[in-house]
């Protein structure tokens, strides 16, 4: 089994000599063998080997024995060992994750750190790999779930992974080395137990061989994946042009490479995990722009926007400033976000009508007919505008949707209300309850400018 580890570390690059490797060690018998595996090629491969342990605190003193097992065995072995005690389902009630997300995300956080840079390695072998393929499968993943765990990734190592559960029992036996067991890997309340209880055993009365047909099939899947996310990278790099990505060459590459490279694109450009649902939407509006030549807006998660525009896929954020406070206008100027307003009065037969303003950046309005004070503010949930010349009501906010308002700029955007409600919006309209009749005596006049910036 030595020389099947040695050829796997060979066929994926995973080490370089003089590299650190640290063994992620819970105590179980594929993560034993994974690091006493190493310490036999230590040698060959010029590496330093350490050791690092969570006690996820689950399962009371079966975890605090675990560990107590952890600690004596690398004392033997003379592997340095780091240990996190870790309040696990807490975190997972403060995170509103699953314990299982939670225990997950605090271990390789905790082997990051203790890593420093080095290599990671994980006792992930066949059996897991087939597990989490059929555990990908029944979710609908695509093909990309469906290569399941990679050999390497992101400074993870998995020596183990094309060795069966069998093959490593026996090499323990053979080695007599001492492991334990963890109580809730029998626990058929878990996905991943029930499939490995339940769903591989029936598989494995049609074919024996399962473990190894599956890691043809799995190894031919990720041949394909690699492939086509060449093809995507590719669509990448032709389709880049300054302030976005040209949609014409997007729109015109097949299906599976568009989809892709979109995931890859926002990815780049959210800075973070992206869904298939926002990489389904932003597909839709290229689609739509190709079709019919119209802009749409999209919202992404972490505060940006993707829009379709003069025949580019465009990446905006949202205003990092916060809508400033609630401001009482008097006469004169008043600094509004990035806005300057302007408010005057005068008498109704001092009046011009020139002050009107085609775009709604400039409003006059029945003075008289303001309740209590007179105030500027950023949209709130529920403002609408009544048109008196069409005797509708319509939100603020579809409004803004209707005048092709950026998305990005919607909640900034000054509103004029008083205690009644809303008077004006910048670039969106009047309310009827505001404009002059023949009975107003005296005119507000309201002007609105964006501040230029130096």
């Amino acid at each position: 089994m030595i020389e099947k580890v040695k050829d796997t570390i060979d066929r994926y690059d995973m080490i370089v000599p003089g590299a650190k490797v640290i063994v992620a060690l819970s105590g179980g018998s594929d993560s034993v063998c994974l690091l006493h595996c190493l310490c036999s090629l230590k040698e060959k491969y010029g590496i330093s080997i350490e050791a690092a342990h969570v006690n996820h605190c689950l399962r009371g003193k079966d975890a605090d024995s675990d560990e107590e097992f952890v600690r004596d065995l690398c004392s033997r072995l003379e592997i340095p060992l780091s240990v996190l005690r870790a309040d696990v389902s807490g975190y997972a009630c403060e995170q509103g994750m699953t314990v299982e997300e939670a225990g997950r995300k605090i271990r390789y956080d905790y082997f990051r750190e203790v890593a420093g840079g080095g290599l990671i390695a994980t006792a992930h072998n066949l059996n897991d790999r087939l597990e989490t393929f059929l555990f990908n499968f029944s979710r609908g993943s695509a093909l990309k779930g469906l290569c399941s765990i990679p050999p390497v990734r992101d400074g993870i190592i998995r020596p183990l992974i094309e060795c069966t559960k069998d093959e490593i029992n026996a090499y323990c036996k053979s080695n007599s080395l001492v492991y334990v067991t963890d109580k809730t890997n029998h626990c058929v309340d878990y996905s991943r137990n029930r499939i490995r209880h339940n769903v591989i055993p029936e598989l494995k009365i049609i074919n024996n061989s399962l473990e190894k047909s599956a890691l043809r099939c799995i190894d031919s899947l990720n041949e394909d994946e690699k492939y086509l996310s060449s093809l995507a990278d590719e669509l990448i790099r032709s389709a880049a042009v300054e302030g976005g990505y040209s949609i014409d060459r997007l729109a015109s590459s097949d299906l599976p490479v568009r989809k892709r490279a979109l995931a890859r694109i926002l990815k780049k450009e959210i800075g973070g995990d992206i869904d298939a649902l926002s990489v389904k939407e932003t597909d839709f509006i290229i689609s739509r722009y190709k079709r019919d030549n119209s802009g749409k807006t999209v919202q992404l998660s972490g505060g940006m926007f993707a829009r379709t525009r003069a025949g580019l896929l465009e990446f905006i954020r949202a205003s990092d400033k916060s809508v400033p406070d609630e401001t009482f206008l008097k006469e004169g100027i008043t600094l509004f976000s990035d806005y300057m307003i302007a408010v005057s009065v005068t008498d109704i037969n001092d009046y011009n009508s020139q002050f009107v303003s085609k775009d709604f950046s400039g409003f006059f309005g029945d003075c008289d007919k303001i309740l209590g004070e007179l105030k500027v503010r950023g949209r709130k949930s529920g403002d609408c505008i009544r048109f008196s010349s069409r005797g509708i009501t319509k939100l603020l906010r579809k409004i803004q949707n209707e005048n092709k308002i950026p998305p990005e700029v919607r909640e900034t955007l000054p509103v004029i209300s008083d205690d009644n409600g809303v008077l004006c919006a910048y670039r969106c309209g009047i309310d009827s309850r505001f404009i002059v009749t023949d009975k107003t005596k005296r005119v507000i006049i309201i002007r609105i400018e964006e501040c230029v910036k130096s």
